[in-house]
C-alpha cells in the first residue's frame, strides 16, 4: 500500500512538471479598439452551418478593421474574446460584440503584432472560435537571461503517460503478490 501511495505522489509531481509554462510575456503595444464607423477591411461571418465562423482563421496586416456581421441568422451568435486559441472561457476585460443576437455588426481596428482569439458563447461547446492573427502574431516570449534556448516545453509532455504506465505496473505488481 505504502508503493502505491508513493507512486501517486510521483505521478502528482511529474504531473506538474509535464504541465505546459503560465507566465508568458505580452507585446503591451498591441491594441484592438471597438470602431463602429469604421470601413471593414475583412469580414468574418457564420458558416451554412450555423455554428462556425466563416473564416475562422484570419490574417491581417496592421491597422486593419475586421467586421462581424451576419443578418436575420437561425440562432443568434455573439464574438467574445479569449485569452487563448482555442479556448472558450473569455478574458478578464477582452472585448465583446454584447449579448448574443441573429443580426451583429461589430468592427475592431487591430494596431500591433497580435493574435486576437474569439469565442461564440451560446456555441462555444460546439467549438465555434477563431483567431485574427495581425502582423506576426504574438511574438514568441524572450528566453529568460541566463536560460538555454531548449525548453522543456519544446518537447511534448510524456512524464504524465509515463507514470500512470508505471502506477498500473506496480499495482499488477502487488496484485499479484496477494
Amino acid at each position: 500500500m505504502r508503493l502505491i501511495a508513493t507512486l501517486l505522489c510521483t505521478l502528482v509531481v511529474f504531473s506538474f512538471l509535464a504541465a505546459p509554462g503560465m507566465s508568458e510575456e505580452t507585446d503591451s503595444s498591441a491594441t484592438a479598439a471597438v470602431t463602429p464607423e469604421a470601413e471593414c477591411d475583412h469580414v468574418v461571418r457564420i458558416a451554412p452551418s450555423g455554428i462556425k465562423f466563416s473564416p475562422a482563421s484570419l490574417t491581417v496586416d496592421d491597422g486593419a478593421t475586421v467586421c462581424w456581421q451576419w443578418t436575420n441568422e437561425s440562432m443568434a451568435h455573439n464574438v467574445v474574446e479569449t485569452a487563448e486559441e482555442g479556448g472558450t472561457e473569455a478574458a478578464d476585460g477582452g472585448l465583446t460584440s454584447g449579448e448574443a443576437n441573429e443580426t451583429v455588426d461589430y468592427r475592431v481596428t487591430f494596431t500591433g503584432d497580435q493574435d486576437f482569439t474569439y469565442v461564440c458563447e451560446p456555441h462555444a461547446s460546439s467549438d465555434m472560435v477563431g483567431i485574427v492573427t495581425v502582423g506576426e502574431g504574438d511574438p514568441a516570449p524572450a528566453p529568460e537571461a541566463g536560460s538555454s534556448s531548449d525548453s522543456s516545453e519544446d518537447a511534448p509532455g510524456f512524464a504524465a503517460p509515463a507514470a500512470v504506465v508505471a502506477l498500473m505496473a506496480a499495482a499488477m505488481i502487488v496484485a499479484r503478490r496477494d
